[in-house]
């Protein structure tokens, strides 16, 4: 089973390269972040075509889409080609709900729990960044008969040592327990993060650049965590999609035997 999690930044130009883009990757099961009201029907129509038929988004989950505007109009879709089952978003203590997408997937093997977030940016958000944090822990610290999947774009770490450590932003107290409590404490609960637990902490890698004070900055901020028992294989970046400006973010792939 192939995973591809990928924060499309709410793009509607080059559609057709997208999903181009998305159908060269080969995934059996495709979570986006950052689509919009305006896209999503776009994708619906779409993926289809390339195998993925089976669709649910926050949109359509939501209780009450007359607040999905402004910073609220970017959202989260899963596609797969096993069916799909949604789950209630009332199951995520979240400020905002739609930040979160959750289904069981079908597979021939046994029934799988994938949930995918995009984690609002605490730079413009401030605390419901962290609240958001908690509120994924919570819920995710909760035992599950099903293995589970968390991808998406977490706005975290701030950087990783070669030696393991782990830095998330703020100066320790609530802000970094809300972070680490999620990147780095989810293990404790069978959510290992996939790319570090195959590659090591030696592999040098950033999802997203961007320019500040007169250099450019990396950061790994696309993570997929993953239960011991889907037998991940392989984890990688797809950066070629992120430099040919289809994204700013690298789509990231994960391989399971399950």
């Amino acid at each position: 089973m192939r995973l591809v999690s990928w924060n499309v930044a709410r793009r509607v130009k080059r559609r057709q390269e997208r999903i181009d883009a998305i159908a060269g990757m080969h995934p059996d099961i495709l979570a986006l972040q950052e689509v919009t009201p305006t896209n999503v029907p776009l994708y619906r129509r779409d993926l289809p075509a390339i195998g993925l038929e089976h669709i649910v988004d926050c949109f359509e989950l939501a209780p009450e889409p007359a607040l999905l505007k402004g910073p609220r109009r970017c959202g989260e879709l899963i596609a797969s080609r096993r069916p799909l089952t949604p789950l209630d978003p009332a199951g995520f203590a979240v400020p905002w709900p739609e930040r979160v997408l959750s289904a069981v997937v079908h597979d021939r093997s046994g029934d799988v729990e994938l949930h995918t977030t995009h984690v609002p940016p605490g730079a413009s958000h401030d605390w419901i960044k962290i609240e958001h944090f908690e509120g994924l822990a919570a819920r995710l610290r909760l035992h599950s008969d099903r293995p589970r999947i968390l991808c998406g774009d977490f706005n975290s770490p701030k950087s990783e040592s070669i030696d393991g450590t782990v830095t998330c932003w703020g100066n320790g107290g609530r802000w970094t327990q809300g972070e680490r409590s999620v990147i780095v404490d989810l293990r404790d609960h069978d959510l290992a993060d996939v790319f570090r637990t195959l590659n090591g902490y030696e592999a040098e890698e950033s999802s997203r650049y961007w320019r500040g004070r007169g250099r450019r900055i990396g950061r790994r901020f696309d993570h997929i965590f993953a239960s011991v028992a889907l037998q991940a294989r392989e984890c990688r970046y797809e950066h070629q999609l992120r430099e040919t400006g289809l994204s700013d973010h690298s789509p990231i792939v994960a391989d399971f035997d399950c």
